[in-house]
């Protein structure tokens, strides 16, 4: 079986793709919206909320 295979003229380059991220944040900008710096270590968790845990597998039945 062969596989599809992307050729690497598929793939934008690393130019392409921060011409088009600036393009992408100059509209956001332009239409009025504003982009807001979320300090390093922020959680946006209630620290008084307890934690919740989550049970990866099979549910056990009482």
């Amino acid at each position: 079986m062969s596989r599809n295979r992307k050729t690497p003229n598929d793939t934008p380059s690393t130019h392409e793709l921060r011409k088009t991220l600036a393009a992408d944040v100059e509209a956001f900008l332009a239409s009025g919206k504003k982009i807001e710096e979320i300090p390093t270590g922020f959680t946006n968790q209630d620290p008084m909320g307890g934690r919740r845990h989550i049970v990866l597998g099979p549910s056990r039945k009482s």
